[in-house]
């Protein structure tokens, strides 16, 4: 009888656990879109990743940690060069932003403001973006809770140079998380639904890219450590 409710409870932690996905919607640009402009390989591009912009200041790391982790696996170059670590990349970019003489820290960047940070920092490309919502929500109740992330966000690319924006995405997704006798925390059901949209936009600028090597996906506990070591 022991037995028995020792597989029933693993049975039920299992169920619990099984991931569910919901439809994505998608609007923004398409990967032929960024190939027009005839990017070179990444390793000939230096980019800018400044904060993203939430309403919620402990949310603002996950998407640059997010980008930074794909860039680095498709082999581009971070800027500011010359700097020993990322929470130093972050650092000049954050002092390079506060410089500005026209940023205002409540307001939403837009693709000058942008273009002129990455200049000041020696980009070649800048990257920033937006959270309309990220927000975890419970779902199911009883012995099997589950967790689910909801997310609106925005994300574009800016070429410093021109100005011009190469490439923008916006994402409105969910994603149920683990559930039954261990259910996950609301942080990391965020961390991976953050992880997943910017995952699925850099397949979008990869496939835009001249070949190159990319590694294996961005996971949610590499952003974490990332921004561990970051001092996030």
């Amino acid at each position: 009888m022991r037995a028995l409710r020792v597989v029933g409870a693993l049975v039920l932690a299992m169920v619990g656990g099984m991931v569910a996905v919901a439809d994505v919607d998608r609007e923004g640009s398409l990967p032929d879109e960024l190939a027009a402009h005839k990017p070179p390989v990444p390793n000939e591009i230096s980019v800018c990743v400044l904060p993203f912009w939430s309403r919620y200041e402990g949310q603002r790391e996950m998407a640059r940690s997010c980008t930074m982790l794909n860039l680095m696996r498709h082999g581009f170059r971070l800027a500011p060069r010359g700097c020993t670590s990322l929470s130093q990349v972050a650092r000049k970019t954050d002092a390079a932003l506060k410089r500005d003489p026209k940023w205002e820290p409540l307001v939403r960047l837009q693709a000058e403001d942008a273009a002129r940070v990455g200049k000041a920092v020696g980009a070649d490309w800048v990257m920033f973006g937006e959270y309309g919502d990220l927000h975890t929500e419970s779902e199911g109740g009883g012995i099997l809770p589950r967790k689910v992330g909801v997310i609106d966000f925005r994300f574009v690319l800016v070429e410093v140079e021109s100005g011009e924006v190469l490439y923008w995405s916006r994402v409105r997704d969910s994603e149920s998380s683990e559930g039954g006798l261990w259910p996950a925390k609301a942080t990391s059901v965020e961390r991976r639904a953050v992880t997943r949209t910017i995952n699925g936009i850099f397949e979008d600028i990869a496939a835009a890219l001249p070949e190159h090597y990319a590694g294996p996906e961005v996971t949610s506990e590499e952003v974490r450590l990332l921004m561990e070591a970051m001092g996030k």
